[in-house]
């Protein structure tokens, strides 16, 4: 995978310092650009590279141009030799880095759950964020994995609170009529009905619109929620509901289910708004 950089921080990230052209020098020729690029891409990233082509083409044509060597030499350095991993446990040395202790996990736990989970990022970006948050404290972590499986936790944590959250700031009507439009889905307002498209500009479809709108409005949701959080989690639960049938959503534990439900509909609403714009616009265009 190609990395581009950009120009600032072709010098300012992957510029060999005296310590560590010393350092690299100290080690035999034909690994020493090998050895520069691990050092500059952990230094950079704060984790490791697996092999080659992870290492962006513009840092290491200037990592060989500061050693005097030819870019092409990193081929015939192995990234998962015996060799590559005792460097990499030598950079670690070299940077001032110390292992992760338990105050320090506890530290990134806390902060992956209150920083970066409720921006719904993507797993693989939360984790990059996690690597530059023990980069900029000298930590080295666990495995990558081991991190993966902490970011899915806490992940897991927030969206769990979050549907309970908006479980809870439900009234008991609220409830009832969700809990109804789900045993009966295929009723005016039921769980299929309250998915369908707009259609045409029909008398019709407009009632049919309207009776939706007013459906949600009646149960009076907690619009606040959905700016507590960040747009990402919204957009993956009103695809998941999308796609969701309603005895899939009755297999949910019920607090989930209605967090699921009052989401998607509070995001429906809108579409919903927009949709009876539309056909009334359309309406107008065929009287005139």
């Amino acid at each position: 995978m190609d990395r581009s950089i950009p120009g600032g921080d072709l010098i300012g990230r992957w510029s060999l310092s005296f310590a560590d052209i010393d350092f690299v020098n100290s080690k035999p020729a034909l690994t020493r650009l090998g050895l520069a690029a691990q050092l500059k891409f952990f230094a950079s990233l704060g984790f490791f590279a697996i092999d080659p082509g992870s290492i962006p083409t513009d840092g290491l044509s200037y990592l060989a141009e500061q050693l005097g060597v030819e870019a092409g030499e990193i081929a015939g350095y192995d990234f998962s030799s015996r060799t590559a991993r005792r460097h990499c446990a030598e950079i670690l040395i070299h940077l001032g880095y110390h292992r992760m202790k338990r105050v320090d996990r506890a530290q990134l736990t806390e902060w992956i759950a209150g920083e970066l989970c409720p921006g719904g990022q993507s797993i693989n970006a939360m984790l990059e964020h996690v690597f530059l948050w023990c980069r900029d404290r000298r930590i080295y972590g666990p495995s990558r994995k081991e991190l993966e499986r902490v970011v899915r936790s806490q992940r897991q944590d927030y969206l769990d609170t979050w549907l309970t959250g908006t479980s809870d700031r439900l009234s008991s009507d609220a409830v009832a009529l969700l809990e109804a439009s789900l045993a009966d889905p295929d009723s005016s307002t039921g769980f299929n009905r309250m998915k369908g498209d707009a259609g045409q500009a029909t008398l019709d479809n407009i009632l049919d619109v309207t009776e939706k709108l007013a459906f949600i409005q009646r149960l009076d949701l907690p619009h606040d929620l959905l700016t507590a959080t960040g747009k990402p989690w919204v957009d993956q639960i009103v695809r998941r509901v999308a796609g969701e049938k309603a005895s899939e959503m009755r297999r949910h534990a019920p607090a989930r289910q209605l967090g699921l439900y009052a989401i998607y509909l509070m995001s429906r609403e809108a579409q919903l708004t927009d949709a009876m714009i539309d056909l009334l616009i359309e309406t107008v265009h065929k009287i005139g």
